[in-house]
């Protein structure tokens, strides 16, 4: 202000304070303690902002980890082959306890029926107006004469043409129209050409007829029937033939996957003599993985101890995070990753505990070998709900073709009452050999029961432990997630405390000026008082005189 109550004092006609000094440590006394508050509640959302994102980076490496144990493709028994050159053996998915030990001798491989077309100038060249219609089956001979078809239960298609369809348009027309042709084109040296190939297998030959009122351009070249054959067959369809520990099979493709359950054979080549086809335990593996889990798991589980310690002594420190109920509801989500029960797996549930896993008194988890090694040899399923997804049947009839976006894991149990399927009591609603669930657990499912023979079967649908854990771990970590949302609330705290020290310093200074005009006025009324004294004193001298 213009006028401080330090002039009088200093024309020495007030009070001689210094009322300055007086005035700013009233106002301190006010300011200090209100700052004070303000800067520590300050300091400290600083420190949880900081600590969330220490926490948010653990949990990202853990999530790594967790995805690397997921991408391992871990299993309770592992397959190989005593020569990759002619086979390949190994796990595909669920897997039993059994060792596989056997001999394979492979006399011939699967091959595609593929047919091509006359050379073209160009892959712009037009193949005429019309429609074509392919089939899917069998040919009784590779002969142009005397032979017949046999078509299988795939749907035939069709697809038309104009006058100005393209050799690349009828190609992409094909791939289109079906999955169980592909069309590519080929420049063989002197012109372009239309490859059309089925898939492997002697029954899955293709014909192909032009349909009536098709131009004589599209008729001449795209015809494969009993009578006309314009398309020329470079390639027979055939089945696999091999023989597994002297029992002869076939298959209509090189890759086996009903052989063994849970195990992929991949015939690569024909062998006069025999190769070797075996599995072994996958202990050492697991017991790696596992021991990768529990390192990765007791590393973020004690940095939030101690981020989220209250200091009761003064040997201990308080945490950034000391009393945040988010931190702890985080920890409290890892403890339970230990007990979770795993559905959807055969003779389950199951849980990581069953595998050895065990929670400390400090709150950390160790693994006990021993325990691993018998629950292994007893139960290797346990392997598969704590690795391995998995979503298969018990009847080579029964598949899922669908899960609903609301269906759990779980087992399911199919039967027949009548010309009627249920799942777990509860009719499927039926489209040709699609079943559909309505309700329930299972709801959304859509099954594939391929004969009416089947009486019952057994359906399991499992989500891994490390499926569960990626997925939980992935919603702290969501842009819209509860960490993301604390972190938005802590800023906003941040700009809330701005805001306190500006209405403060306001404060202050109202109570600054406040002050000043008190003190200002109490200075007025002292030199009032002295002049009023000086004048009494000249007044008694006069008198005197």
């Amino acid at each position: 202000m213009a006028n401080t109550p330090d002039i009088l004092s200093k024309l020495n006609i007030g009070s001689g304070m210094n009322n300055s000094d007086i005035i700013t440590s009233l106002v301190d006394a006010e300011r200090l303690p209100a700052l004070d508050r303000i800067e520590k509640n300050e300091e400290q959302t600083k420190g949880k902002i900081s600590a969330y994102g220490v926490l948010k980076s653990d949990i990202s490496e853990f999530r790594e980890i967790v995805r690397t144990i997921e991408s391992s493709n871990a299993a309770s028994h592992v397959g190989s082959s005593s020569n990759t050159t002619i086979a390949n053996f190994s796990t595909t998915g669920t897997t039993g306890s059994e060792n596989i030990n056997s001999t394979l001798v492979v006399s011939s491989l699967a091959s595609t029926h593929t047919l091509i077309t006359g050379a073209y100038d160009n892959s712009g060249s037009t193949v005429g107006a019309g429609s074509l219609t392919i089939d899917f089956g069998t040919w009784s001979t590779t002969s142009s004469a005397n032979d017949t078809f046999t078509a299988n239960s795939n749907s035939s298609v069709s697809v038309s043409t104009s006058a100005s369809t393209t050799l690349t348009q009828l190609r992409d027309s094909i791939n289109n129209a079906t999955d169980n042709a592909e069309a590519t084109i080929l420049y063989n040296g002197t012109g372009y050409v239309l490859v059309i190939k089925g898939k492997s297998g002697a029954s899955n030959e293709i014909r192909v007829t032009p349909g009536g009122g098709s131009s004589a351009a599209l008729t001449n070249n795209f015809s494969y029937t009993t009578s006309t054959k314009n398309l020329t067959q470079t390639t027979d369809g055939t089945d696999a033939s091999f023989t597994v520990d002297g029992i002869s099979m076939t298959r209509s493709s090189n890759i086996v996957d009903d052989l063994f359950k849970g195990y992929r054979l991949e015939l690569e080549s024909t062998s006069s003599s025999s190769v070797s086809i075996s599995s072994t335990q996958n202990l050492d593996n697991i017991t790696s993985l596992l021991s990768d889990f529990t390192d990765a798991y007791n590393a973020i589980y004690l940095n939030i101890t101690t981020m989220t310690n209250a200091s009761f002594s003064s040997d201990s420190s308080t945490g950034p995070l000391a009393g945040d109920s988010l931190a702890r509801s985080i920890q409290r989500e890892l403890r339970n990753y230990t007990t979770k029960s795993i559905s959807g797996y055969e003779s389950g549930p199951y849980s990581l505990s069953l595998l050895g896993v065990k929670t400390n008194r400090d709150g950390t988890i160790s693994l006990n070998p021993n325990t691993l090694k018998n629950s292994f040899e007893a139960q290797p399923k346990i392997v598969d709900a704590i690795f391995k997804d998995q979503l298969i049947s018990d009847n080579a009839e029964v598949d899922v073709k669908t899960l609903g976006t609301d269906t759990k894991p779980g087992s399911y149990a199919i039967t027949k009452s009548g010309s009627d399927y249920l799942i777990d009591g509860v009719a499927l609603s039926a489209s040709g050999t699609l079943y559909t669930s309505g309700s329930g657990d299972s709801t959304g499912m859509v099954i594939n029961i391929a004969s009416s023979d089947v009486s019952s079967a057994n359906i399991y649908f499992g989500k891994s432990l490390m499926t569960q854990i990626d997925t939980s771990l992935s919603n702290f970590l969501s842009f819209n997630g509860d960490i993301a949302n604390r972190l938005s609330n802590l800023n906003e705290k941040l700009g809330d405390f701005r805001d306190q020290k500006t209405l403060l310093d306001e404060r202050m200074d109202r109570l600054t000026d406040r002050y000043t005009l008190q003190f200002t006025s109490m200075e007025q009324s002292i030199a009032g008082m002295k002049e009023t004294g000086n004048y009494l004193d000249q007044m008694l001298k006069q008198d005197k005189d």
